[in-house]
């Protein structure tokens, strides 16, 4: 029987605290007029801890357009990073009509010190 899944992708961070933060997902999806959401929050009590900055650019190539969005964290979000079980997610809300909300990515959250 054939199977369909919903579940995003799973993308787990480790960093040093204290460290700025950044990295970068291409996605074969052209997000202009999408509205981004991303958080890393405590897992325990589902209190979020930092929100990163998103920067999205989409390219068009040979007629397929692809959206890459950098996150960022800063020095002062990654020292907030002590919480022993920590998650995160990104999610598109797709503009409207059909207004919906995907969440893409999601996974741990580790934070070391130096």
């Amino acid at each position: 029987m054939a199977t369909f899944s919903a579940l995003p992708g799973e993308l787990n961070l480790s960093l040093v605290r204290g460290d700025e933060f950044t990295f970068a997902a291409t996605f074969n999806v052209n997000l202009t007029g999408y509205t981004l959401q991303a958080s890393i929050y405590n897992d325990t009590t589902n209190v979020e801890i930092a929100a990163p900055a998103m920067v999205m650019t989409t390219t068009t190539t040979g007629g397929v357009t692809t959206s890459t969005v950098n996150f960022t964290l800063t020095e002062t979000q990654t020292a907030l990073l002590i919480a022993a079980r920590m998650r995160w997610y990104f999610r598109w809300v797709t503009p409207s009509p059909g207004v919906f909300t995907r969440t893409v990515l999601a996974g741990t959250v580790r934070a070391t010190k130096a």
